[in-house]
């Protein structure tokens, strides 16, 4: 089995390094914390975030969106929808945080191609990011 972990809340925001943006397009702004798109219209931040817990050649921070007030997501064991709709690129780390893995998959395989990349035992933990943008998406670990 597999957990999907979004952003810790509250996320710590840098306000020199965000941005206050008005949702203009439908599946666009998907926030990590809540996994909940954007609607049209509604005000969400672009911030500089970082998800790796460790040092690492790998680590470096990214652009992605979170709402300024959401509640993080209870993940119940299943794919977010958020993540299910949309194609993505993902990464198996050892536990000392270096790449040994990785796949692009269609959301809807993200649970598929994960046990797949799990059964790598040195794959600790996985990365999900968005691949066209390439933004983080989501941490995936087994339990």
């Amino acid at each position: 089995m597999i957990k999907f972990t979004p952003l810790p809340a509250p996320l710590a925001v840098d306000p020199a390094k965000t941005v206050t943006k008005t949702v203009d397009a439908a599946n666009g702004f998907p926030c990590r914390r809540c996994l909940r798109d954007g609607k049209i219209g509604e005000e969400i931040l672009l911030v500089s975030y970082d998800p790796f817990l460790g040092v690492s050649p790998y680590t470096g921070p990214g652009p992605i969106y979170v709402h300024r007030d959401c509640e993080r997501y209870e993940c119940n064991g299943t794919v977010a929808d958020q993540q299910r709709r949309r194609l993505l690129a993902v990464r198996g780390y050892s536990k000392d945080h270096m790449l040994m893995d990785f796949v692009v998959t269609q959301g809807s395989e993200l649970a598929e191609k994960a046990e797949g990349l799990f059964q790598n035992k040195d794959v600790g933990y996985l990365h999900a990011y968005y691949a066209g943008p390439g933004c983080f998406a989501v941490r995936i670990d087994r339990v």
